[in-house]
């Protein structure tokens, strides 16, 4: 039987990952302008990391971001508006924060940890993949595997980032085997839809 496998992305954090990998500084040429938005599809991209490794199977891809109100920025809240349209219909689970007046996003990195302490407890996975090179997940991570320790389970915990050498060479969340996402598999999930409200096109 194939490993359950959850995916769980910090959309913000894939996405500027991408951006100070391979878009090159503003103007970009065009054939790297797309890492310069979040381009990715999520889904494809959960499906090439659980595919890293054989006999596993995704059994839930979830995905959180942090989206401004029309005030604050009307480009991006109309972006994120229709991606994540899309993406609810491709059956991801969706979590979208606000942005402060700052501009920080705030409660994505909370409920990524409190869904992966949920999910442990209820013995939803064989294998976790957090998308995001943010360690304040780390505790989360720690946690989630002392309670399934304690329940007589061993899953798999595994993080992902974008990764070039000498350019972008985060490491892996504490606790974790970490996975490259390199440019080519990146590539390979590009979505092609556009967004963008039209009078930013």
């Amino acid at each position: 039987m194939p490993k359950r496998t959850v995916v769980l992305i910090d959309g913000q954090n894939l996405y500027h990952g991408a951006k100070d990998a391979w878009c090159p500084p503003a103007p970009a040429p065009p054939q790297f302008a797309h890492y310069g938005w979040p381009s990715y599809d999520a889904r494809k991209i959960a499906l090439a990391l659980v595919n890293t490794s054989a006999g596993r199977a995704l059994s839930e891809c979830r995905f959180y971001t942090g989206v401004p109100s029309p005030k604050q920025n009307e480009l991006w809240h109309g972006f994120w508006t229709a991606k994540l349209r899309m993406m609810k219909g491709q059956g991801i689970e969706i979590y979208k924060g606000h942005i402060n007046p700052g501009g920080q996003e705030k409660g994505v990195d909370v409920s990524i940890a409190v869904d992966l302490v949920r999910l442990t407890y209820q013995d939803a996975y064989d294998v976790a993949i957090v998308v995001s090179a943010d360690w304040d997940l780390a505790p989360a991570i720690k946690l989630a595997r002392l309670i399934a320790t304690e329940n007589g389970r061993t899953p798999d915990f595994e993080s992902a980032s974008p990764y070039e050498p000498g350019i972008f060479e985060n490491r892996g969340l504490p606790g974790t085997t970490w996975l490259k996402i390199d440019k080519a598999m990146y590539d390979r999930c590009r979505d092609y839809n556009e967004y963008r409200p039209w009078q930013f096109r």
